[in-house]
């Protein structure tokens, strides 16, 4: 309870353990109420994507965005509660209090800025080339019956990923799980193979 009325009387915090918990007490609170604000205008409204300060690198070539507004608020927040507690509860003098303090708001910041980009990332477009497979080796994942007479699916590698894919053999059957190549790729990203060594 000492802790939470000292929150709310700055001039006995300031009195009581100095200036250095008054600016903790500041940033907690402030850092606290921007965090909650861009945190609940993304998840409900969907805004601030364009209030952020990275690059855009995820676009462009999957850079990690560590610097952007919900992280530095994510700091904020997490540096001025640690150093609040540091000083308060755990009476720790400012030095060992300020380390505290940056190591937890940089702790949080990373954890903001890794949640960030993994959420961006599951919202990004995959584009892929089927025609990449062509050449490559994969393996039969549907029987594929011979030519003509119907399709299959395959595993193999499209655009620097392992995929799925359906398949036609250009000649005899192929049977499940038997390695195959892949000599073409027809326009409704339906590959055309033949069993290895064949």
């Amino acid at each position: 309870m000492k802790f939470l009325e000292l929150l709310l009387d700055w001039q006995n915090l300031r009195l009581d353990f100095g200036v250095d918990a008054v600016i903790y007490a500041a940033l907690a609170l402030a850092g606290t109420a921007l965090f909650v604000l861009r945190l609940g205008l993304s998840l409900l409204l969907g805004i601030g994507d364009e209030m952020d300060f990275d690059t855009g690198e995820l676009e462009h070539g999957g850079g990690f965005p560590l610097i952007s507004l919900l992280s530095l608020t994510a700091f904020f927040m997490g540096a001025g509660w640690m150093g609040l507690i540091a000083r308060v509860d755990w009476d720790l003098s400012p030095t060992p209090a300020a380390f505290a303090a940056g190591g937890f708001g940089f702790l949080l910041m990373l954890l903001s800025a890794s949640l960030m980009f993994g959420a961006k990332r599951l919202t990004q477009d995959v584009t892929y080339d089927v025609k990449t497979a062509v050449g490559r080796t994969g393996q039969c994942y549907m029987a594929i019956p011979a030519k003509g007479e119907g399709s299959g699916q395959v595993r193999v590698s499209v655009s620097g990923r392992s995929m799925i894919v359906n398949a036609i053999s250009n000649g005899a059957a192929i049977e499940a799980f038997k390695d195959i190549t892949v000599v073409d790729a027809r326009d409704d990203e339906t590959l055309i193979v033949q069993q290895a060594g064949g």
